[in-house]
């Protein structure tokens, strides 16, 4: 027997406007009660509402296109930065009955290309430069919620000029300022910066950190010094040059994991008594052997706000503030010393 939502209504004893109110988490004004023995219905049933069917109706697709920037074709799902953005996400989006669609970025087409053959009410943007987001601006007309994306100052001076975007990040030249004076205190000066490769010109998540590195090293008389400064792709010059150094900022805890690592292979890290210290407070941070000192900067949090914020605009209709900044938390474990 096909189950419908007039079926479980008849059931219940109850409309099916409240069925659906059920359903679509929107049940403010019905009991407890009946909220337990409706879903204990659709449980029993074993009920899927049809979600095409539910598109067609209400004009909406009930689908957040995930977009992720990579330089690489494949997005790296073993990364915990990117595992733990979609975890965010995904929880308040299966709790407003929302699905996604994940979709690594290296380019505008790539956009275009998915914009084809899905329809979306939204869409969530992750890492994005000032170029792309300048091309997206004009391609996407849904709105769209963008994590980890600075772009030039007068963006965000005219923000009413971009109606659909909003940006939820985190204040990264203060968090890397933190951590960075956060090693100068405990006297040390060699402090270098290894990083993801990134233009300095250009303003993103890593050119932040680096701003902020500088400026904390400056305050502390301490000229900046780019012989101390280095890319992952540089991995074997600095680990030829580790007399060089008493800290080192790493500017992602999956990246410092690595190094440390290697730094184990090679038997440099106890050693070296190299002090290391990074961001985000991934939860692998806290098991490293040893644990890693870190600025929490909670993506998992990050991307239940951007979820939120595109429920409250799609269903709610709700104004939301189209930036937030979030702050960094620094976290002392065992690699500083």
């Amino acid at each position: 027997m096909k189950i419908t939502i007039k079926k479980i209504a008849e059931e219940a004893g109850v409309s099916v406007t409240t069925v659906s109110n059920v359903i679509n988490k929107k049940a403010h004004r019905v009991s407890q009660d009946k909220i337990d023995m409706i879903e204990e219905i659709i449980k029993k049933y074993n009920y899927s509402p049809n979600m095409n069917a539910r598109a067609l109706v209400k004009s909406s697709s009930r689908l957040i296109g995930l977009l992720y920037f990579s330089d690489q074709k494949n997005l790296d799902f073993a990364d915990p930065f990117v595992n733990e953005i979609l975890q965010g996400i995904q929880r308040v989006a299966k709790e407003h009955n929302f699905f996604t669609l994940v979709h690594s970025v290296t380019k505008t087409e790539d956009i275009e290309e998915v914009q084809k053959n899905w329809r979306f009410d939204g869409f969530i943007a992750v890492g994005f430069s000032q170029e792309l987001f300048e091309e997206v601006h004009k391609i996407i007309q849904v709105p769209i919620i963008f994590i980890d994306t600075h772009l030039k100052d007068e963006v965000y001076s005219h923000i009413e000029d971009y109606p659909n975007s909003y940006f939820i990040n985190t204040n990264d030249q203060d968090a890397s300022y933190k951590a960075t004076t956060y090693l100068l205190k405990k006297g040390l000066t060699k402090i270098g910066f290894y990083s993801y490769e990134f233009d300095k010109n250009k303003t993103s998540v890593i050119q932040q950190r680096y701003v902020g590195y500088h400026n904390a090293l400056k305050d502390f008389h301490i000229k900046p010094d780019t012989d101390l400064e280095y890319t992952e792709e540089q991995q074997s010059e600095i680990l030829n040059h580790l007399d060089d150094f008493q800290g080192i900022l790493v500017t992602a805890d999956y990246l410092a994991i690595k190094f440390i690592h290697k730094l184990k292979q090679e038997k440099s890290f106890y050693e070296r008594k190299l002090s290391i210290i990074s961001f985000d407070d991934i939860r692998y941070a806290a098991l490293n052997d040893p644990p890693l000192t870190t600025i929490r900067l909670d993506q998992t949090k990050k991307g239940e706000i951007a979820m939120k914020t595109l429920v409250n605009i799609v269903d709610e209709h709700m104004k939301e503030n189209q930036i937030t900044l979030l702050n960094g938390t620094l976290i002392v474990r065992k690699t500083t010393f």
